[in-house]
C-alpha cells in the first residue's frame, strides 16, 4: 500500500470512528432524556398533564452536562411528587420511576457519567481541533483514543438501556394487571343475599 493510500485509509477510519462516537454519545443523551421524561408522569382523561409536557420540553433542550445532573437528581434523588388535580373534580393518575442504590454506588455512577460528559466535550471542542487529517500518526492516535472512549460510552449506554428495559417491564406488568382481573379482585361486590 502506498503512503497516500495508507493515509487515506487511516483518515477514513478516523472519520468513521469520530462519527460512531458522536452518535453513541447522542444515544446516551437520548436515554437520559427518556428516563427523565418517564420518571414522573401525570395524566388526566385529557392526556398528559401540562406540567409533564413542560418538563419534558425543557429536558429536551438541556446540554449533556445539565442533563446528566438532572438524571441523577431525578432518578436517584428526588422523591416523586404527585401533582394535584387542577380542580377538585378531575381524576388524575401519576406514575414515577426511581432507582434505589447506596450512596457509594450512586456517587460512582455519577462520576462515570460526569467523566463521559467531560470526554464528549473534550472530543468536540479540543481533540478534533488538534487532529491533523494529513498525518498517519495523528489519524492512528485519534483512532486509538476513539476506540478506548467508545468502550466507556457503550458501557454507559448498556446501563441506561437496562434501566429503560426495567421501566418498560414494570409498565407492562401494570398494564396487564389493569387490563386483567387485578383491579376487580380489590373491589368488593355487593351481596344480594340479604
Amino acid at each position: 500500500m502506498t503512503q497516500s493510500a495508507e493515509l487515506a485509509a487511516a483518515r477514513d477510519e478516523a472519520l468513521r470512528k469520530i462519527g460512531r462516537n458522536v452518535v453513541n454519545f447522542q444515544k446516551v443523551e437520548a436515554c437520559l432524556k427518556y428516563l427523565i421524561a418517564v420518571s414522573d408522569v401525570q395524566t388526566t382523561k385529557d392526556g398528559l398533564s401540562p406540567e409533564h409536557r413542560r418538563r419534558t420540553a425543557k429536558t429536551q433542550r438541556l446540554p449533556f452536562g445539565h442533563l446528566s445532573e438532572a438524571f441523577y437528581q431525578t432518578i436517584y434523588g428526588a422523591e416523586a411528587a404527585a401533582a394535584a388535580p387542577s380542580n377538585g373534580t378531575d381524576i388524575s393518575m401519576s406514575t414515577f420511576f426511581r432507582v434505589e442504590a447506596d450512596a457509594a454506588t450512586v456517587k460512582r455512577q455519577k462520576r462515570t457519567l460526569s467523566a463521559l460528559v467531560t470526554e464528549r466535550n473534550r472530543l468536540i471542542h479540543q481533540d478534533l481541533s488538534g487532529f491533523d487529517h494529513n498525518s498517519i500518526a495523528s489519524c492512528r492516535g485519534l483512532i486509538s483514543m476513539l476506540d478506548e472512549q467508545n468502550v466507556r460510552v457503550l458501557s454507559q449506554l448498556e446501563e441506561l438501556a437496562t434501566l429503560i428495559a426495567e421501566f418498560k417491564s414494570h409498565m407492562d406488568v401494570l398494564k396487564k394487571w389493569a387490563e386483567g382481573d387485578g383491579p376487580n379482585m380489590l373491589v368488593q361486590r355487593p351481596s344480594h343475599d340479604a
